[in-house]
């Protein structure tokens, strides 16, 4: 055996080292996957050439060098290289894509339980053929299916079933802001290349379940079904239902919006994600149940496949989702670990379950439920010790009352300090009534599982005896749901937040400092550390304060368009969407370009009920012709034309469409900013001639998102004629 200080105690966490790298660089390094290859293929012989000579050495003997060891590191990096370049650059010849924007019958298989939300239903598609241009063709790849539902329909379709599905397929959009959510990226990452939009069930015929999926057949729909039926049988309707629903069965689309955003607001929404929370009950619930058994090592390897059965099937009854499957991998690697008998470190197991997890799927390792799941378990397990040592030396009363309600706390604001710069890098917040909401949320979810489950048993044989602890599910259901209205309607609940990627660098490397240093018993350093990490985030908005904004930024907000606009002293806000949701979106885009708060809102195509709700100093609505502050002065010329002169006496029009700016001649300001959302010939003939009229000193034209290619590519080929002409996203003064 093999024998180096290297790879004891913790092996899997320094091979994790080496995945995770390699993974990382295979996507972001542009390397041919050949080059991955060979390079693995070298570090593979030189390893067997270093560990060659060795073998003629006893057992007992044997030590592996160091080149051996960087040799097998370096291995380990370019195959995961090779891996993820594969994975994430490469598609099939006879893939799906092939057939994007033309009308196409697609039949396949839904491998993804249907979200159904109040504009329609959505599921993911394994497409098998497809009939265009009047013939068939074997296809390969898997499409986004959106289905357009009326008055409350409900989709005829369930996982595992075969349609036939016409449609146009697109490609999936890119983000429409900068930072924001970029559909595009985070389904190719999931395997989903195309979006297909279908009109109604109309345009679909199910052939009903895969003859050949005998598992979802005769385990897994029925068992979706019992659950689903069970839970509207015993529980009243309501939110307590839908609560119910959403954490057993992965519902989340049946909580109502504002629900849904005081978890968000409270920092408890990860309860609704079946995840290590609900996985980890469950297996809870099976080891207490299967104590007796695990006497022996034959009785511990049975436990260890009865809970891996349960935990396939449920993952298959929740759709599946990446959080369940995680934490389920997660579960059985650790109590696969327990079976063998040895001693095991937590750290270590879990680290060799994101080996297993990334092998199955080395993207996994960009998804924010990979990165939170891991950040908050790697946190319990290293800052637990310590949050919670106080309490040890409690006496008396005041350690049997107190001790239970600090651990639990500490293991909340454990996992909340190793998954807050993970939640703010994502979604730009940070919940501060999480650190209170979650002790009661969570214990009170805990308490609904663990009634629900003997109400699932009891309704097989006794339904009158399941109302029981049914109806201690619904109280439990209710008062969680009570507690997390009580947080989330707090003004001081959530802090908007966006950090960088080095920011949330320093802040996990002064823990693990901090970490090492009280584990060496220097309690000097472990001060210098937190002084450094506190002197980074304290100065650096000081010093990034002085950085110039961004003159004009345009925000796509649903189908409509808003604009911030700088200028010396002021911030404006022009238009705020058409919905009171949009506001999040244009909060974040100022978050993000550092404007922190709004001198005036200005009304151009929004409802003046949603101008007036912005929160600035002041506005000027549809009916207002003017609005003049001491740096700049706005007039509105037309319905799509506004004009603002700044107090150095420069001037810019702002045009909300390409014709508003073709119809004017008489007004010659400096600059000139003009949103398009279609350019082709004609648009292209009418402003080459309309800048050689006016001869503005400089012509910004900011593209829509979901401008075609083809107009896109004649926007920068006129751009490139014309030497005050630019086509961007931001104007910069």
């Amino acid at each position: 055996m093999i024998k180096t200080s290297l790879i004891s105690p913790y092996p899997a966490v320094r091979l994790l080292f080496f995945v995770c790298a390699g993974i990382i660089a295979g996507l972001y390094v542009s390397l041919s996957i050949f080059i991955w290859i060979a390079v693995s293929l070298v570090c593979v012989l030189l390893l067997c050439a270093l560990l060659f000579p060795g073998l003629k050495k006893p057992m007992t003997e044997r030590r592996l060098s160091l080149p051996a060891v960087l040799a097998y590191g370096f291995f380990v990096f370019s195959s995961f290289g090779a891996y993820s370049d594969y994975a994430y650059r490469y598609v099939a010849s006879d893939t799906v894509l092939k057939q994007l924007d033309k009308e196409a019958l697609l039949y396949g298989k839904v491998i993804s339980r249907p979200r159904i939300s109040a504009k329609g239903a959505q599921w993911i598609l394994e497409v098998r053929e497809v009939f265009a241009d009047g013939e068939t063709r074997k296809t390969s790849g898997n499409v986004k299916v959106f289905m357009r539902l009326y008055d409350g329909e409900q989709p005829d379709v369930e996982t595992g079933d075969m349609i036939r599905i016409k449609g146009w397929p697109k490609r999936i959009p890119d983000a429409a802001n900068p930072g924001d959510f970029d559909a595009h990226d985070y389904y190719w990452k999931q395997g989903v290349h195309a979006e297909l939009y279908c009109r109604g069930p109309w345009m679909m015929r199910n052939y009903g379940l895969d003859e050949n999926d005998f598992f979802e057949g005769l385990l897994v729909r029925p068992v979706r079904r019992y659950l689903s039926g069970s839970i509207d049988a015993l529980v009243p309707s309501g939110h307590e239902r839908q609560f119910l629903k959403g954490i057993f069965l992965g519902e989340r689309e049946l909580l109502d919006r504002t629900v849904y955003s005081r978890f968000q607001a409270a920092g408890t929404a990860h309860v609704l994600a079946i995840s290590g929370l609900h996985v980890g009950l469950i297996v809870v619930a099976m080891l207490i149940m299967m104590q007796r058994l695990r006497t022996t090592v034959a009785g511990r390897w049975m436990v260890f496949l009865l809970i891996a059965v349960v935990l396939l099937v449920y993952c298959s009854v929740t759709g599946n989702a990446p959080s369940v499957r995680r934490a389920s991998i997660m579960a059985v690697v650790l109590i696969g670990g327990a079976a063998t008998g040895r001693q095991s470190f937590p750290l270590n197991s879990l680290a060799a379950a994101d080996l297993v997890i990334l092998s199955l799927d080395p993207l996994e390792l960009f998804s924010a439920g990979f990165l939170m799941t891991n950040a908050a378990v790697a946190s319990i397990i290293l800052l637990y010790p310590l949050l919670s040592k106080p309490s040890a030396n409690w006496k008396g009363m005041m350690g049997v009352v107190f001790r239970p309600v600090w651990n639990a706390f500490s293991v909340s604001l454990a996992a909340i300090i190793g998954v807050s710069p993970v939640i703010a890098w994502f979604f730009g917040t940070f919940s501060l009534a999480g650190l209170l909401a979650n002790l009661p949320v969570v214990f009170l979810v805990s308490c609904m599982l663990y009634a629900m489950l003997p109400a699932f048993v009891f309704n097989l044989f006794l339904p009158g005896l399941a109302v029981y602890p049914a109806s201690s599910a619904w109280f439990f259901a209710k008062a969680a749901l009570g507690a997390t209205e009580f947080f989330g309607s707090q003004q001081w609940a959530v802090v908007q937040m966006q950090p960088d990627v080095f920011g949330i660098i320093v802040y996990y490397v002064a823990i693990l400092a901090a970490l090492y240093f009280l584990h060496l018993e220097k309690p000097a350093f472990v001060m210098i550390t937190m002084l450094f990490a506190a002197n980074y985030f304290v100065w650096t908005p000081v010093l990034r304060a002085d950085n110039p904004l961004p003159a004009f930024v345009k925000v796509a907000v649903g189908k409509g368009t808003s604009f911030l606009c700088s200028v010396p002293g002021s911030s404006i806000l022009i238009d705020a969407g058409s919905k009171p949701y949009h506001q999040k979106t244009i909060s974040r885009q100022m978050r993000r370009y550092g404007i922190n708060r709004l001198d005036a809102a200005v009304q151009f195509d929004s409802p003046d009920s949603l101008v007036s709700a912005i929160d600035a100093s002041n506005h000027m609505l549809s009916n207002d012709k003017y609005l003049k502050l001491s740096s700049f002065m706005i007039a509105r010329l037309d319905k799509n034309l506004l004009k603002l002169w700044t107090s150095d006496g420069s001037s810019l029009l702002l045009a909300a469409d390409f014709n508003a700016l073709m119809g004017l001649d008489s007004e010659h300001p400096d600059r000139i900013v003009v949103n398009v959302k279609r350019f082709g010939i004609e648009e292209y003939r009418q402003l080459e001639a309309w800048l050689d009229r006016v001869r503005p000193r400089e012509c910004v034209v900011l593209s829509s998102s979901r401008l075609k290619d083809e107009d896109k590519g004649l926007l920068e080929h006129l751009a490139g004629k014309r030497k005050e002409m630019t086509v961007d996203d931001i104007y910069n003064l």
